[in-house]
């Protein structure tokens, strides 16, 4: 019995830790409504997708931890927010108690480890690195990147905590922990210098790890550079939509870009129809280069248009119609060729299986002779699914 109970007591700690995480979260979150004012979109745009980054990785850790309970990542997870829902209570409650008058008690400290929380992710980001994805470094080698990371963090913690300052986020606020020494404003820059330089050599890891992969491992790999490209995507996205259109709207880019990463992990370790990833890639590719060809083709077509058509009444409708048909026309022969450019230049191998059936369907219809039709089956299928053994069975006539 105790054998039985014990399993479900373990699988249960990490859903009570996301549990109380959530709870504490949504309390802070609630003392800071009360305590100031809220613009409805800049929430919407901010606080609340950084509540739902919050939960989906509160989620996610929670599972891989119940399921998995011996690979630490679930666990890092776990307790990563765990520390953002104590960071969100000490974050509304600092708001709160600011907002009616009071700056004494706990109301610095709790400020400042809301201000401060944010060097908890570097810990999180760099070992998901290194031991993604069965828990454990690629080698004994890869203990050196742990260690100077662990420095790196060490001394940011130590600029960040005891710097003699304001607190960022509350600038009403001075420092409670500041200790007045210069060394704590010299220490950070080396120790960020040398968290970059970890963090390179944990995303080398990476790479290392994928060159060696074969199988399930292979493919979860695939899926964490995938939601990384696609958070690195909406960096640049969100650069430009800051500059140009709203701050707002491309913080909103910036958080839904880092939701990716969190998914995709979950995807990954609990293989959550791991196989499809190539696909899901492929028509990624596919559909955002058809996006940017056509909408390109098709605002050239409607300006060059509505040139061609200016002496017509209602020629500017008329540019419209005939861009919008060419398009649409467009769409289905573009996409075959898309298509093709993606799976020979990143899915090469799933491009030439793809060569050799047709081949061999057009050969099969002209070829009589069954003695050369098995070797070509055989071959065709040694080419395209490499198994150990092939075998043909024939049935006699009767």
């Amino acid at each position: 019995m105790g054998s039985s109970t014990n399993p479900d007591r373990r699988r249960a700690v990490p859903w009570a830790l996301f549990g109380v995480s959530v709870v504490l979260g949504f309390t802070g979150l609630g003392l800071q409504a009360a305590g100031e004012s809220i613009v409805t979109w800049h929430f919407a745009s901010n606080d609340l997708i950084a509540v739902t980054i919050f939960f989906v990785s509160g989620f996610v850790g929670a599972l891989v931890a119940s399921r998995l309970p011996k690979n630490p990542i679930g666990w890092i997870f776990t307790g990563f927010v765990v520390l953002l829902g104590l960071s969100g209570l000490a974050g509304g409650y600092a708001t709160f108690s600011i907002h009616h008058g009071h700056l004494h008690g706990l109301v610095p400290w709790a400020a400042a480890y809301d201000s401060d929380s944010f060097v908890v992710f570097l810990g999180v980001l760099l070992f998901t690195l290194l031991l993604f994805p069965d828990g454990r470094l690629p080698s004994r080698r890869w203990r050196t990147p742990v260690w100077t990371g662990s420095i790196a963090i060490a001394l940011v913690t130590a600029g960040v905590l005891f710097e003699d300052a304001k607190l960022n986020d509350y600038p009403q606020i001075h420092n409670p922990m500041a200790i007045h020494s210069p060394v704590f404003r010299w220490i950070f820059v080396p120790g960020f210098l040398l968290f970059i330089a970890s963090l390179v050599t944990a995303a080398a890891s990476i790479v290392v790890r994928f060159r060696r992969a074969q199988g399930v491992e292979r493919q979860q790999l695939t899926v964490l550079m995938a939601s990384a490209t696609l958070a690195a995507l909406g960096f640049v996205v969100s650069a430009a939509l800051q500059n140009f259109i709203s701050q707002d709207l491309g913080n909103a880019i910036t958080l839904l870009s880092i939701l990716a990463v969190p998914v995709g992990i979950g995807i990954a370790m609990l293989r959550y129809r791991l196989y499809e990833i190539d696909r899901v890639i492929s028509r990624t590719l596919v559909y955002a280069a058809l996006t940017v060809i056509l909408g390109a083709a098709y605002a050239g077509l409607v300006l060059g248009g509505q040139a061609l058509f200016s002496s017509f009444a209602g020629g500017s409708n008329l540019a419209i119609a005939a861009s919008t048909l060419v398009v649409a026309a467009l769409f289905l022969p573009l996409r075959a060729r898309v298509q093709r450019f993606v799976d020979r230049r990143f899915y090469r191998r799933r491009y030439d299986a793809q060569r050799t059936l047709e081949t061999f369907g057009a050969r099969l219809r002209q070829e009589i002779e069954l003695e050369s039709l098995t070797d070509d089956l055989r071959r065709v299928i040694g080419e395209t699914m490499q198994p150990a053994h092939v075998s043909v069975w024939l049935r006699e006539a009767r």
